[in-house]
């Protein structure tokens, strides 16, 4: 059966409240106004704080009790206190104290509905470590840290989570990486996106069928997605884009653990963590009756918002040195940006996010010849006529940086020489050509490209 936790549903999906789920002496999973009552702390008192709520725990257990209203001191001399709400979760056969706690909104920090958490304190996100896979998502920016701080908690429980952002954000990365620092890793992450499905066939897809359950089906049947992903990760992509139909399918399956394939009677059990995705406004569709109600509180179990590329512009230089690694890798030599090429980088809005940079990136380093990329080498969207006219100041001055041990006149024409003979290089189909359009021997053709570097 999966592990879905009935009680905490009830509590779950108010996204003004101050919620967590304390399990295995840590969160794996809070809310948005936890998360600044949390780094509203400092370490000593965040320390206090879970070290009461361990004692609430056992204390629950002991009594045999399932609530308790408590009032916490989270400094030694009880000058700040907080209520708070307290909800004991375990399961039958459960080997660790889950607990669901919600703050009173007295005990919460004066916060504006537009802050984030790194403006509380922002000393307290860099300060925590992430693992080394998480690590490997790029950003420095605080509130992006924060998200992949609350996906790493996110990770230690099997939980649903819920993954929104705009199209090119990383949610489908982010997903994979929660399933490898899991304690599913070692088993499949299995992956549907649910807008490229036809309705009539991601019945079949996520759940199997018998044989001969309809025309065309296989010989010997077919296992389905929710088996293939046994033990392991199910990714829902674009859940949005899932029918009514389907919704239904997939919420009785959630509540009961169990399903029927296509064209058969018997129900098959599985235990599958479920990870889904979306780029679409869940709350307004469920107003337009386009989603279900219910099935949201299934899959919003963790929320997660992946940020917009714009809201952390700081990243960006980050991403761009990280792509370029990736093509210096089978590209000599390395290949750098002009400072005005980054300038245009850096106040593109990037409507399509890390995926559209990533695609800039490689048409920068197609069209390049050269180990310097600079705006010449931007696609047209990115260029404005005022831009095209300071890149020709710019590329005039590089071409003028005079070499002290050859002079002015030899350093311009042996710079001019390198770029005809690179972009002749680009333009013809193979080196013979080339020779032929330089109107050079081949000799003086091959010497010039160890010269130039250009081999």
């Amino acid at each position: 059966m999966m592990d879905m936790t009935n009680n905490s549903t009830q509590f779950i999906g108010k996204s003004s409240d101050a919620i967590a789920i304390f399990k295995n002496d840590d969160f794996s999973y809070s809310t948005k106004p936890f998360d600044f009552f949390l780094y509203s702390l400092n370490i000593t008192a965040k320390k206090r704080f879970k070290q009461q709520l361990r004692d609430v725990c056992l204390a629950l257990e002991k009594s045999g009790k399932t609530f308790a209203k408590k009032r916490m001191a989270l400094t030694p001399a009880g000058k700040k206190r907080v209520n708070l709400f307290v909800y004991l979760l375990n399961t039958t056969g459960s080997k660790h104290n889950c607990i669901l706690v919600l703050v009173d909104k007295k005990g919460l920090p004066a916060i504006s509905p537009t802050s984030r958490p790194n403006q509380i304190s922002a000393k307290n996100i860099n300060n925590q470590k992430l693992s080394p896979v998480f690590s490997k998502l790029i950003g420095k920016d605080p509130y992006f840290k924060t998200v992949l701080l609350k996906a790493q908690k996110a990770a230690k429980s099997d939980y649903p989570v819920l993954i929104e952002g705009e199209s090119g954000t990383g949610k489908e990365i982010l997903a994979q990486t929660i399933h490898k620092t899991s304690g599913r890793r070692n088993k499949k992450f299995v992956d549907i996106n649910c807008a490229a499905i036809p309705e009539q066939l991601i019945d079949s897809e996520l759940f199997g069928y018998e044989k001969g359950a309809f025309t065309g089906a296989t010989a010997g049947g077919r296992h389905g997605l929710f088996i293939d992903a046994n033990q392991g990760t199910l990714f829902l992509d674009e859940i949005a884009d899932a029918s009514l139909q389907t919704q239904a399918k997939l919420l009785r399956v959630l509540n009961e653990g169990y399903f029927k394939r296509v064209g058969g009677t018997k129900n098959i059990e599985v235990d599958v963590r479920i990870i889904s995705a979306t780029n679409k406004d869940l709350s307004q569709l469920i107003k337009d009756r386009l989603f279900r109600e219910d099935l949201h509180f299934r899959l919003n179990t963790i929320p997660i918002r992946l940020p917009p590329l714009r809201e952390r512009p700081k990243d960006i230089p980050l991403l761009i040195n990280f792509f370029l690694e990736q093509h210096s890798e089978t590209q000599r030599p390395p290949l750098n940006l002009s400072e005005n090429c980054l300038e245009i980088l850096k106040s593109y809005h990037w409507p399509g996010n890390v995926r559209e940079l990533k695609g800039v990136v490689d048409y920068m380093v197609t069209m390049t010849t050269d180990s310097l990329i600079t705006q010449n080498h931007l696609p047209d969207f990115l260029l404005s006529s005022d831009h095209r006219r300071d890149e020709t100041v710019e590329h005039q001055d590089q071409l003028l940086k005079i070499d002290p041990d050859i002079g002015l006149l030899s350093t311009a024409v042996q710079q001019t020489e390198k770029k005809i003979i690179s972009e002749v290089l680009y333009q013809a189909k193979n080196r013979s050509e080339a020779i032929r359009m330089l109107g050079i021997s081949r000799r003086t053709f091959y010497t010039k490209l160890k010269q130039y570097n250009l081999a």
